[in-house]
């Protein structure tokens, strides 16, 4: 599959580095191998799991098959013939990349692997602001630019004009309104503005003026259509130079729109959203994450959703059967990371100092046929609160494999998002929740801790058992993880490679959490 790992600088660059995988080039999974060699299918690099798609990928099946022990024929079912990949160099296209590594067993005519793609991901949206550093005025008293208040007042001396409300999205946009009001005196409002953008913030470009605007009522706000459609861009403005002829100039509001009907406003938290379009590539699964920063708590997190239509006009949490948010807790530094990525989810592992928090986002391979279950989607993080630290030690500060209170939520055949929790945290202590009725198993075997008696195999080699989401009111299997499986942490620790029946498994950690009923296997492929 398309496995990635890495190093972010902070988690927005991590986001940054989490789009370009998905939606940078197509995706790769599901090898199998039959023959008499034993060497391997792997990335261009050699790594275990890395083979990818490429920029032209499509829902496609391959066969990679052994002309002798150094040439393989690689034939797509729609692209057909690409040619031939020799053993130990790099196999490039648009379609399909990868590299043989050969093994102590020689390749003969007619061994074989298959693997499929999928497209690449969609971005959706990239807009919104960081913190609030990203919103930046030269009026007096400048959070009351921004705060959405009416009794709070922003001024600058008419001697000092002009005066500029700006904003530095994460990503371009397009603003197609603009809202200002006013303070207590109609005379002290902003008579003459221009709206500009921005593609770096220090070269502007004047989109629409207006000028003589009078303001008759006290506290008025006013919002000015923008007439001619401006390119997008990431840093937007407002340039006053004049009032209407009090002083000093008095601002309570300034507020940038990419649609009158749009119930959000560009300065608001930013909000990311994808689409992933599943393993045949005729999918719309809609995934998203909010940008959550407190410095105060140390809090740098993407908060994710999930839902089903994806509507311009609504914010991300107001989308139409939104999920609720899933908190993946982060930093504001470097941390390493793991990506495990197909047409229809991706797997996160983010290692911050000695815990792991990961996250699920995407559909589960469903038990019931689309005709039942339809949209079988996933949310699952370290909690339900946006607020999490990667050095909580609370009960309910879990990761998706083992819920707590609620860090996990799947979308039913009946389209209801229901919870499901295997622990709860009462104070210092956990306990194995018995009122939520979805469970993750074998991780909810915690419930009476028969999960800790579940052992390495008699040979010395780690079980990898299939990640079940399932109901126990009413009794009601949902479907599996795709690609990750519970493991036992006796004789394993993170990172730790598995090999279980011809497949390469990578270990991780339940965020904190070192005792061997505490793993989850993220398959390497």
């Amino acid at each position: 599959m398309t496995l990635r790992t890495g190093v972010a600088r902070d988690y927005y660059d991590f986001l940054t580095q989490l789009e370009a995988a998905l939606c940078g080039e197509g995706h790769a999974w599901g090898l199998l191998y039959v023959g008499t060699g034993n060497g391997t299918l792997a990335g261009l690099d050699g790594t275990t799991g890395g083979y990818r798609g490429s920029a032209a990928s499509i829902a496609e099946a391959f066969s990679i098959t052994a002309l002798d022990a150094e040439r393989f024929q690689v034939i797509g079912t729609t692209a057909g013939d690409l040619g031939t990949a020799s053993v130990g160099q790099p196999f490039e296209t648009d379609r399909l990349r990868f590299r043989i590594n050969a093994g102590s067993v020689p390749f003969v005519a007619g061994d074989g692997f298959t693997l499929n793609t999928s497209p690449a991901w969609t971005l959706v949206r990239r807009y919104g602001c960081r913190n609030a550093n990203a919103r930046t005025t030269n009026l007096a008293s400048p959070i009351a630019v921004f705060d959405n208040r009416m009794d709070t007042t922003a001024t600058r001396p008419v001697t000092d004009l002009p005066a500029h409300a700006t904003i530095e999205m994460i990503g371009p946009t397009s603003v197609r309104a603009m809202t200002l009001g006013i303070g207590d005196n109609g005379a002290r409002g902003p008579a003459a503005f221009a709206l500009q953008r921005s593609d770096d913030g220090a070269t502007w470009t004047s989109v629409q003026a207006w000028s003589g605007q009078m303001w008759p009522t006290a506290k008025m706000r006013r919002t000015y259509p923008v007439t001619s459609a401006a390119p997008s861009a990431r840093f937007w403005r407002v340039m006053i130079t004049a009032a209407a002829g009090g002083d000093p100039l008095e601002v309570n509001d300034v507020s940038f729109h990419t649609d009158l009907n749009a119930d959000f406003e560009l300065e608001d938290r930013a909000q990311w959203i994808v689409q992933a379009p599943g393993l045949d590539g005729q999918k719309a699964i809609f995934i998203g994450a909010e940008l959550y920063e407190d410095s105060a708590r140390a809090a740098y997190n993407l908060n994710w959703y999930g839902f089903r239509s994806h509507n311009p006009l609504r914010s991300l949490r107001t989308q139409v059967n939104a999920s609720g948010l899933r908190c993946l807790p982060l930093r504001n530094g470097p941390f390493a990371y793991w990506l495990a990525i197909n047409g229809q989810r991706v797997v996160i592992v983010a290692r911050i100092g000695t815990v792991y928090v990961s996250a699920y986002l995407g559909f589960v391979n469903a038990y019931e046929p689309p005709s039942i279950h339809e949209y079988p989607l996933a949310i699952g993080a370290c909690g339900s609160v946006e607020v999490l630290t990667p050095d909580m030690t609370d009960a309910n500060f879990r990761c998706f494999f083992d819920p707590g209170r609620y860090s996990l939520v799947a979308n039913c055949p009946d389209n209801v998002w229901r919870v499901h929790a295997n622990r709860y945290a009462v104070g210092a202590n956990e306990y194995g929740d018995s009122e939520t009725p979805g469970k993750v198993y074998p991780s909810a075997m915690s419930t009476s801790g028969d999960r800790a008696y579940l052992r390495e195999n008699l040979d010395g080699s780690s079980p990898v058992l299939p990640l079940i989401l399932g109901s126990s009111n009413p009794r009601h299997p949902l479907g599996e993880f795709d690609g990750c499986g519970w493991t036992t942490g006796f004789s394993t620790a993170s990172e730790s490679r598995i090999d279980h029946e011809s497949t390469a498994w990578m270990a991780f950690q339940n965020t904190f959490r070192t005792s061997p009923d505490n793993y989850f296997a993220l398959k390497l492929d």
